[in-house]
């Protein structure tokens, strides 16, 4: 069924749940559901939000560093519809400036062989570690305009973008600007699948496949990783898609942010 009309109205037979989530979580459970050993970072608050994130890291055997935010845990709410479509609302998004121990962190930057990029603000202090490392930086812009100034300072670093349709008609056109200097662009276009512009100038395009939708939160994340992981097999480009679709599948799928695992590419 298509969204509610934006008026007063009374929805029977909705069903909830309560999850862990946010882009850097995806991804992290992506990589352990693929079979790597990620170490996430993400600023949490010390409240009963952030001690449920700490255990479904623990659940899944993932390394974590966490800051605390003495402003709580950021939350938010997720309206979906039959389609995968959603409408997030946020209740609280983290503090402007979260304390983050870049100290810490300055020796896994430097000894990481790839990082996935959050474009949040705790990721903003890390940013200079990240410059300084030779570490192959993936960003997932999420539904980015192409005009947002806010997302640039992620863009400078990346070697691979990310970004859906949502907010752009034709994408094409921001891919040819973000290709310039960066190995890889990627378009996710939800049940239209996505397109990717490598550095050479070729266009790849990727169906979705058909899915039985139970929660498209995480697809996104599950596809991106998917993709890394193939390319860093030595697949094509081609190939990578294909397998970033299936992981999307798999995805929307499970009431999992992730499913616990992924078929072996």
């Amino acid at each position: 069924m298509p969204f509610p009309e934006p008026k007063p109205a009374t929805i029977h037979d909705a069903k909830s749940h309560t999850a862990a989530g946010s882009t850097g979580l995806g991804k992290a459970f992506t990589l352990r559901a693929l079979g790597h050993d990620p170490l996430l970072h993400a600023t949490i608050g010390d409240d009963e939000w952030g001690r449920h994130i700490r255990e479904a890291c623990a659940a899944r055997a993932l390394a974590t560093h966490f800051d605390i935010d003495p402003g709580g845990t950021s939350r938010h709410v997720n309206i979906m519809n039959a389609q995968g479509e959603r409408i997030s609302i946020f209740l609280f998004n983290g503090s402007a400036r979260p304390p983050v121990d870049t100290a810490a962190l300055d020796p896994a930057i430097a000894a990481a062989k790839t990082i996935f990029l959050n474009i949040t603000q705790s990721s903003i202090p890390l940013l200079p570690l990240i410059a300084a490392s030779s570490a192959d930086i993936w960003v997932d812009l999420h539904d980015w305009d192409g005009i947002n100034d806010y997302h640039r300072r992620f863009i400078a670093e990346a070697d691979v973008v990310q970004f859906s349709d949502e907010s752009v008609p034709d994408p094409r056109p921001l891919m040819e600007e973000l290709v310039q200097g960066r190995r890889l662009v990627i378009c996710t276009r939800g049940s239209k699948g996505a397109v990717a512009l490598d550095n050479a100038g070729t266009w790849h395009e990727e169906p979705a496949i058909p899915a039985n939708v139970v929660d498209s939160n995480g697809a996104g994340d599950a596809f991106m990783v998917a993709v890394w992981h193939a390319l860093d097999k030595r697949g094509t480009t081609a190939e990578a898609l294909r397998f970033g679709a299936t992981a999307a599948r798999l995805a929307v799928e499970s009431p999992d942010l992730v499913p616990p695992v992924i078929m072996a590419w």
